[in-house]
């Protein structure tokens, strides 16, 4: 039936403006108007998730922030002393630090509240009983109650698995570790880790099959079904899945109880409209855009995938799948039920692929195999874990031995993921740029071969021109990165923590990267954030990675820039060190055959007509400055100058003022000071900053660092010469663009 056209453009009219206004009201969120910094005062609120004192972790203020502002906001809760009960009301004295650039899609991350020692602000004791405050009268309080006394549980039971547990039943990912997540998303497998409506469909069997068995009838038990599993969603703070799934549920539930069929997407189209109107602004999420993408394509793809892989098989010399059903033939019951789950992988993968290259910049290609793969393990894990919670508050003991088998079984589903991340080439990095050029070009082909007759076009089917576009968008995806885009000079200050990394984007696309992140045993800011970063702005090669000087902060994360990029050379003070993470830089940049260059004062490189000109250290004689202690490598740190006709930058490493001091007759006025060393007193001298007058400042350096970093000297000599300062431990990552003539635009990052 055909739509009205006046209906239609009504349609659209009211849903432009509900979501303009909805654009309106979070851009007004009392969250992004709080003080950059400055602001102390006694806070209410509860943690959302189980605390881990020294991490930023969600926290919903009740009462307390300026402008009686409530919401949820990042904290962070002492080292010292213990943690807050999870999910109980909280009385405490606290710092807010907001960003200088607040993202409105995320007002969550607008700042951090920094919960302080009372002792030392003399404002509260630290006592249960100043955590307990008023009883809570409100249904989220008591969720949030429900919820902390659940999370205690499983990190009781779990222990070290707890995190997963988590993640899979409460949609809780912050305690995750790192490198198991990256692995998740790596491989493809990430859908399985968040909730969505596999998980949400496991619950509702789960009940479904308590209340059949209690003895109620069907139409009753699915209704009930449908209620527990709302009552599930909500608690766990209503994920878009998640809620996706329960709407679903809710309309199946109703043509039950009306005896009539549910149409697929009929079904998906009503849930899609009601979730978009309570919130307008989901269409944004990540999540809402997986969730209803996934699910189109299995109830869209999932039958001419099944039908072409039985044409495929018949086409071999075998059966069809569905002849003979009750020949009780298990090989061919196997090859049926074995098609059929891959029909579906493809189906739900398949069109979630541009969502995922689009918002994480890679696209896995094993997704689908991988899914196959651990799928059972999640599915066998989740009704365990679920009547392990139930068993634990009737019998304990009983309920440590079922924990114990799920955590077999947990195990055994993070080993198969991180053998499919472990796969080289499992998840290629793909750049915006490139995904748009491509998408662009495929469509353009299919209108062309639609709608204009070419010699030879009209005689291939439509299908096969479906398969020609998609190859014409794979070819310009990998063609895009290697064609240089005429932009400005760019100026990239990563948040690794408590370390350095920049990277230099020349105006024809070349890069070269200062420094690359600390490194532990447990966290490698090269591999999980340098490169990552480099391979979304579509970095294939660098120009030169210099090393400033060999300090764990600085070099750690050079080893995986050297194994994961092409590097025409490292650029480096050249001094021998013990140092474990310089001699595996030298191993490394030996197993690539890069070259290897030794920093002097006066050496230039140009790039796209940028001048890079190393200013410290000089020759062995006369590079050793009277500050620091001997054989300390701040005392050679490197030293760059970047000039780009009137704009300059200043990369000072971890220089000592006395080497600010010998450089000054060779600085112009600064466009950009990067602060020596994280913001320390022992660097960014009065005489530097009277010589160079810089418009903007920045430092890299870790939140709550041990250092105390930047230090109240330095932010006094800042503040007395009226430069602003921008912060990695604040602002995140932070993205400078700067043009010929010295004007320059800062963007921050997430």
């Amino acid at each position: 039936m055909a739509v009205p056209l006046p209906l239609l453009a009504l349609v659209l009219g009211a849903g432009a403006w509900v979501g303009s206004s909805a654009i309106q009201d979070r851009a007004s969120d009392c969250r992004l108007a709080l003080p950059v910094d400055g602001w102390e005062g006694a806070v209410v609120g509860r943690f959302e998730t189980r605390v881990v004192p020294g991490r930023s972790l969600p926290f919903r203020v009740e009462a307390g922030l300026p402008n009686a502002c409530t919401g949820t906001v990042l904290a962070r809760w002492p080292t010292d002393g213990p943690a807050p009960p999870t999910g109980g009301q909280l009385l405490g004295w606290a710092r807010w630090e907001g960003r200088h650039f607040p993202d409105p899609a995320q007002p969550i991350r607008a700042g951090v509240l920094r919960f302080m020692d009372p002792d030392d602000s003399q404002a509260l004791a630290r006592s249960p009983a100043a955590w307990a405050g008023a009883a809570p009268s409100r249904l989220p309080a008591r969720v949030l109650e429900l919820r902390g006394r659940v999370q205690d549980r499983i990190a009781a039971l779990w222990g070290a698995q707890g995190p997963m547990v988590e993640a899979l039943i409460l949609a809780r990912r912050e305690h995750l570790d790192p490198s198991l997540r990256e692995a998740f998303g790596i491989s493809g497998t990430a859908h399985l880790l968040a909730i969505s409506g596999f998980h949400v469909g496991v619950v509702a069997g789960l009940l479904l099959t308590l209340l059949r068995i209690l003895g109620l009838p069907p139409r009753r038990a699915t209704v009930g079904a449908a209620l527990g599993s709302w009552i599930y969603v909500l608690g766990i703070g209503a994920p878009d899945a998640a809620l996706r799934a329960a709407c679903l549920l809710s309309l199946l539930a109703a043509s039950r109880i009306r005896g009539v069929p549910v149409v697929s997407v009929g079904a998906l189209s009503t849930a899609f409209v009601g979730l978009l109107l309570l919130d307008p602004l989901a269409l944004a999420s990540i999540g809402f855009q997986l969730s209803f993408a996934g699910t189109l394509g299995l109830v869209v793809l999932r039958p001419p995938l099944l039908r072409w892989q039985e044409a495929v098989w018949v086409h071999m010399g075998g059966r069809p799948f569905g002849a003979g059903a009750g020949d009780g033939d298990p090989i061919r019951s196997w090859l049926r039920g074995s098609s059929e789950g891959l029909a579906a992988g493809m189906a739900a993968t398949l069109p979630t692929l541009p969502l995922l290259a689009w918002h994480f910049d890679r696209a896995s290609i094993l997704g689908v195999l991988a899914t196959l793969v651990v799928a059972p393990g999640v599915s066998l894990a989740i009704p365990g874990i679920v009547g392990t919670l139930l068993l634990s508050t009737v019998a304990p003991g009983l309920a440590g031995i079922t924990a114990g088998g799920v955590g077999w079984v947990l195990e055994a589903v993070a080993l198969g993921v991180r053998g499919a991340a472990a796969i080289p080439g499992a998840s290629p990095w793909i750049s915006r740029l490139s995904l748009i050029v491509g998408g662009g070009g495929a469509a353009v082909f299919l209108l062309i071969a639609s709608h204009v007759r070419l010699p030879g076009l009209e005689r291939v089917r439509r299908p096969t021109r479906g398969v020609l576009a998609l190859l014409m968008g794979i070819c310009l995806v990998m063609v895009v990165p290697i064609v240089p885009v005429q932009r400005g000079l760019e100026l990239h200050v990563l948040d690794v923590g408590q370390g350095e990394a920049i990277a230099v984007r020349f105006p024809r696309g070349g890069w070269i990267l200062v420094d690359a992140g600390p490194a532990s045993p447990g966290w490698d800011a090269g591999a999980r954030t340098v490169l990552p970063y480099l391979r979304r702005q579509g970095v294939r090669r660098l120009e030169a990675m210099v090393l400033t000087h060999a300090h764990l902060d600085h070099v750690g994360g050079a080893p995986a820039i050297l194994r994961g990029l092409k590097v025409r050379g490292v650029l480096e003070p050249a001094r021998v060190t013990p140092s474990g993470a310089y001699l595996e830089t030298l191993k490394a940049g030996q197993a690539r055959g890069t070259s290897w260059w030794e920093a002097r004062a006066g050496m230039r490189l140009n790039v796209d007509g940028v001048e890079v000109r190393i200013l410290f250290p000089g020759a062995p004689a006369s590079d050793d400055p009277p500050a620091g202690p001997a054989g300390d490598p701040n005392r050679v740190s490197v030293v760059l100058l970047i000039e780009w006709g009137d704009a300059s930058i200043l990369l000072t490493g971890d220089a000592y003022a006395p080497v600010e001091r010998a450089i000054l007759d060779e600085l112009p006025q600064l466009a950009v000071l990067k602060l020596g060393h994280h913001g320390s007193r022992t660097s960014t001298s009065r005489e530097l900053l009277a010589r160079t007058r810089p418009t903007v400042a920045v430092a890299s350096l870790a939140d709550g660092n041990r250092y105390g970093h930047p230090h109240q000297e330095v932010l006094e000599r800042l503040g007395e010469a009226r430069i602003p300062l921008l912060r990695t431990d604040r602002d995140g990552h932070v993205r400078i663009r700067l043009t010929r003539r010295g004007g320059l635009r800062v963007d921050g990052g997430p």
